[in-house]
């Protein structure tokens, strides 16, 4: 069995060599925690230019160089220290610490393993510190998790300038000093509907600027310049000259001296090829400036706050357009009930005023006064359930006229008519005698017609449409049953929702608001519509009704 390390022949100072160009930095203090040995490695990532430079520096000024905080951002005492604990005996895992260059605001991050050398009695002689540079890695991570928290508060409502304003309260948590999102509003221009601070009191003062002083997109500054461009903009280093050029009057640019302007990003929120507004990031300490490698990162955020903007007027515009239509056809189905009505009342004194003169041009005329009476009712109730299908996609409650209904007369009449309809199928009416329901009538029979043309429809070959009347002792049931195209397993849990149709259904046409529309109505008046179907078999729509005269709840 070969030894450790057999292989190894070198001298000494070619272990030496070795330690100095391992890439993880590699530190030797004494107790008192001087340095004294470090490769290349751990002096590079503390700003020196070699290992002397390093060796050679003062415990107490190598500390002043940094401020030294753990992973949460809390600043550690020297005697928090990794290295300083572990001479305690403190347990002594493994530390993620952030070391910030305080002359240039550079912030790294450094996975710290000491470990105690001691001598052959147990005492402590001096600490050996491992760190591995994590900087890279942290920082993908911070931007990883800073996008997907962006992302989680902007599709948290439709109301973007409340998102907006979370954003901006994250971004100064993580990124920046203070934070404002311009929008441009149609009508009003550019309005300011977020401002973030750190310092609360400067927030007021933030807000005072853009009282008095508001941004413009054809103004010359540099948001109107990117409201105008749709170009971002980075000043690493705002001067105090420049302060004062871009200040309206000497009481603006004190507001803005008060305010901390020394490093500035504007960022355009570009969304469909037009700028919506801007998203504005500043540092107050020129040590932490933006610089270019920020860029992608506040990129990414602009453009997700844009498109969330973008989102929510789209949204908004469709909810007008809808509600625009509804009130449509609300007003259209209510004006086309006038004319119908009266249109069926000619239709009606004219039968009655037939003269037996000429019994076989009279028996012609009486079949189309009969044919156009009943193409007026039946266009009578379309119109009255496109009113119905307005109010409930409005959220409004319908008109509910109780009465006493026999379900059997009712499924009769209804067979009867849809019968004269379709020669192509044979229509049987049939179960218990005598079953009455407490309903609005005319809407009852809207369901039914709607449930029956849907049975003619759905099976184009023909074949026979049952419709079955049965009561459970506090529900009547008005089934109707067809031997069609039935309706894929898939498609069942959601055939009731609006525009929703089966997938097999191929070029029979419809809307996919019917089914929708009539167990709405059914669910108003108590009751409810129940689905059994097997693709390629047919369907069995329920209707089930309450017979008592206070609706009773469904078992």
């Amino acid at each position: 069995m070969a030894e450790p390390n057999a292989g190894w022949t070198g001298s000494a100072g070619e272990l030496a060599l070795v330690v100095q160009e391992i890439a993880d930095g590699i530190t030797v203090q004494d107790l008192s925690g001087q340095i004294c040995y470090a490769n290349l490695a751990a002096a590079q990532s503390m700003g020196f230019p070699s290992v002397e430079a390093l060796i050679g520096t003062p415990q107490a000024e190598l500390l002043a160089r940094f401020e030294v905080l753990d992973a949460s951002g809390r600043p550690l005492s020297a005697d928090e220290l990794p290295v300083r604990r572990a001479v305690r005996g403190d347990p002594s895992p493994e530390s993620l610490i952030r070391f910030r260059v305080r002359s240039t605001g550079e912030e790294r991050w450094s996975l710290v393993r000491p470990k105690v050398v001691r001598a052959a009695d147990g005492s402590p002689r001096f600490v050996v510190s491992a760190f591995r540079d994590v900087t890279t890695l942290r920082a993908t991570e911070q931007r990883l998790t800073l996008l997907a928290d962006a992302g989680e508060i902007l599709t948290r409502s439709a109301d973007y300038q409340e998102t907006l304003n979370e954003l901006a309260n994250l971004v100064v948590r993580e990124l920046a000093d203070w934070c404002v999102v311009d929008v441009i509003e149609e009508g009003s221009g550019v309005q300011r509907v977020a401002v973030a601070h750190r310092d609360p009191e400067k927030l007021a003062e933030a807000q005072e600027v853009q009282r008095r002083w508001p941004s413009r997109p054809g103004a010359d500054d540099a948001t109107g310049r990117v409201l105008r461009t749709g170009e971002p903009l980075l000043i690493p280093l705002i001067t105090d000259e420049q302060i004062r050029e871009a200040a309206t009057d000497p009481e603006h640019a004190e507001y803005l001296f008060r305010l901390g302007l020394r490093s500035v990003v504007i960022e355009p929120l570009n969304a469909r090829g037009r700028v919506l507004g801007v998203l504005t990031l500043v540092r107050s300490d020129a040590d932490r400036a933006f610089n270019e490698a920020e860029l992608p990162l506040l990129r990414e955020l602009a453009v997700r706050a844009a498109t969330s903007v973008d989102t929510a007027r789209l949204l908004h515009e469709t909810t007008e357009a809808v509600r625009a239509r509804d009130d449509f056809l609300a007003v259209a189905s209510h004006d086309m009930r006038t004319p119908l009505a009266a249109i069926l009342g000619y239709l009606q004194l004219a039968l009655r005023r037939l003269r037996p003169a000429d019994p076989a041009s009279d028996v012609k005329l009486n079949e189309y006064l009969r044919a156009a009476e009943r193409m007026t009712e039946r266009l009578t109730h379309l119109v009255t359930e496109l009113m119905d299908v307005s109010l409930l996609q409005s959220g409004q409650p319908l008109a509910i006229d109780r009465q006493p209904v026999d379900l059997g007369d009712l499924a009769s009449r209804m067979v009867e008519v849809h019968g004269r309809l379709s020669a192509a199928h044979t229509f049987t009416c049939d179960g218990d005698s005598r079953v009455v329901a407490y309903a609005d009538v005319g809407r009852l029979e809207r369901v039914l017609d709607n449930l029956l043309s849907n049975a003619i429809k759905f099976s184009p070959n023909g074949g026979e449409i049952r419709v079955t009347v049965t009561s459970t002792g506090t529900h009547g049931r008005l089934s109707v049953t067809d031997a069609g195209l039935g309706i894929p397993a898939a498609d069942l849990p959601g055939i009731f929702e609006r525009f929703r149709r089966g997938s097999n259904v191929g070029p029979v046409t419809g809307t996919g608001l019917g089914l929708a529309g009539s167990r709405e109505v059914m669910q108003q008046m108590g009751g409810d519509i129940e689905v059994e179907s097997v693709e390629g078999e047919g369907s069995t729509f329920t209707v089930v009704i309450p017979l008592a005269e206070a609706p009773a709840p469904l078992p």
